[in-house]
């Protein structure tokens, strides 16, 4: 679904692999809160068995590379509760407090909890990580609580919901990474568009998000699978798992998650890591000044850099006796790096301002 909440005409392409993952419930951009609690009875049978046969895997940073192949998606249809997972919140290894909670389906081992909470904050990260509670569960529990067979995490609300295990070809690491990628972008501000849907600031408009979103070829927060492959949030979480693919030195893996078209360059992998230490907030207001004489042109024009797709809005202000008009009140940025404004005097004379708040 789109931001305006009317769904856009799937394109006439192939169908494409499906997604690997989906984030809980409605769209991002007013998810429910997904995990909150737990359809009764749901792992109880396991924890009613005692002892697990089922190992917790313990991280490997060095296996975010290891990512998935698509399979089927799904939607939640059952709700979380901490009563079912042991584990809580833990210090970091970088004195970072990390909530991991972790199914009864596997042996309660406090360690290893410690571990993964290590690994998620080994990830690039800001503020955010101390908002987000991660529960790991059972290839086959995830898929129950994310709403579909085989559909391997989820993520709303501030809440993750990803394996505690590796699936063969599939990696617990790389689904922890791509999912916590949305988190991310839940966190930042790409307005006047939700950045979990569209992507980060920079990013979004480097890869000209707004631009491509009105020619119909990528559709925010699509989750069917004819669109699903172009749907830049999740582009935009799977350039950040590739991110810190390349931090740790490791080759880039096959682009297999998104279309060919959304694959980040080396640029793009930089403008996310900014948008993940360094957010983009809000616009910056600058003022351009002029004079009109009592004689001669009476029509001024400025060129304004406008680097980031968004919103800008101008204000006039003029000399008393003077009257003035310009080109552009409010306009959306959409793939224009430069905006030309124009102020033209109808009468009178003297210095003018313009007002200028641009993203």
């Amino acid at each position: 679904m789109t931001p305006s909440g009317h769904g856009p005409t799937p394109p006439s392409i192939p169908l494409g692999p499906p997604r690997w993952e989906r984030r809980a419930g409605r769209p991002r951009r007013a998810l429910r809160a997904a995990f909150l609690t737990l359809a009764v009875g749901l792992l109880a049978g396991a924890a009613a068995g005692g002892a697990s046969a089922r190992t917790l895997d313990r991280p490997n940073a060095l296996q975010i590379a290891n990512g998935p192949t698509p399979i089927p998606d799904g939607t939640l249809h059952r709700e979380i509760s901490p009563n079912d997972f042991w584990g809580g919140t833990y210090t970091t290894s970088s004195n970072e407090r990390v909530t991991i909670r972790i199914s009864r389906s596997y042996p309660e081992n406090p360690a290893v909890g410690q571990q993964w909470a290590n690994y998620v904050a080994s990830l690039l990260h800001g503020s955010e990580i101390s908002q987000v509670t991660i529960s790991l569960a059972t290839p086959a529990e995830v898929s129950q609580l994310c709403g579909g067979e085989d559909i391997l995490g989820c993520y709303g609300d501030n809440q993750l919901l990803a394996p505690g295990e590796d699936q063969p070809g599939i990696t617990a690491e790389s689904v922890i990474a791509h999912e916590y990628g949305h988190h991310v972008a839940a966190h930042r501000s790409n307005a006047p568009w939700p950045a979990v849907d569209w992507g980060t600031k920079r990013w979004a408009s480097y890869i000209n998000v707004c631009s491509r979103t009105r020619a119909r070829e990528l559709f925010p927060g699509a989750e069917q699978a004819l669109v699903y492959r172009f749907n830049p949030g999740e582009a935009f979480a799977e350039a950040y798992r590739l991110l810190n693919e390349q931090r740790l030195g490791l080759p880039i893996t096959p682009w297999r998650v998104v279309d060919p078209s959304l694959q980040p360059d080396a640029r793009a992998l930089q403008l996310v890591q900014e948008d993940v230490t360094a957010p983009w907030a809000t616009n910056t207001m600058t003022t351009l000044r002029g004079t009109f004489a009592r004689r001669g042109s009476s029509v001024r024009t400025f060129k304004v850099a406008t680097p980031y797709d968004g919103r800008l809005v101008t204000s006039l202000r003029s000399a008393r006796g003077e009257r003035l008009k310009i080109n552009v009140h409010a306009a959306t940025v959409c793939g224009t790096r430069t905006t030309t404004l124009r102020v033209t005097r109808t009468s009178g004379f003297g210095a003018f301002s313009v007002v200028v708040s641009r993203p």
